[in-house]
């Protein structure tokens, strides 16, 4: 009998740490390098919509463009962290214009820990120097603010942009 509670101890002690390193493993606290944040935040009470402007009708090659990224949700946060998000351009340079609440993330550009106290971000974009369609893929979290992945919204949009089809102007930024 007591080999048998010494196994099942050894059992529980194994699937603790198994359990503990394997959600380690899963999780992207407090940026969102990839757009796989559904995997985790689920079971929204209400729906969340993502809004971008800035984005231009046409863009002029090596112009620079100032973006927003904003969620919107009725789901209310229940401490300061109120959100998170994740874009990605096909073509191009993502540019952190706010280091306070935006960072760069491999190739994805994304909320900092104090940026995720917001649900919305502002960053730039210089478009590429070729003409080429380019895609801009956006995903944001609206969080509740219980510090787990359970009751959060998640949202996603993707924009295609296309380049002036006349000529090029050297201006400054937009």
């Amino acid at each position: 009998m007591a080999k048998t509670k010494k196994t099942v101890m050894y059992l529980i002690v194994l699937f603790s740490i198994t359990l503990l390193f394997g959600s380690i493993g899963f999780t992207s606290n407090n940026s969102a390098p990839n757009f796989e944040c559904y995997t985790c935040h689920t079971g929204a009470s209400a729906p969340a919509t993502i809004k971008v402007t800035g984005i231009p009708k046409q863009y002029e090659p090596g112009m620079t463009y100032k973006l927003t990224v904003s969620v919107d949700c009725k789901t209310k946060s229940m401490s300061e962290v109120q959100g998170g998000f994740s874009v990605k351009a096909s073509a191009g340079e993502l540019i952190v214009s706010d280091k306070k609440n935006t960072q760069l993330s491999d190739s994805y550009l994304t909320q900092t820990l104090e940026g995720s106290e917001r649900r919305s971000w502002a960053f730039e974009w210089k478009a590429p120097q070729e003409k080429v369609d380019v895609e801009l893929k956006v995903m944001a979290i609206a969080a509740n603010g219980d510090y787990s992945p359970f009751g959060d919204a998640i949202t996603a949009d993707g924009f295609t942009i296309q380049p002036t089809a006349g000529k090029t102007s050297k201006k400054g930024k937009k």
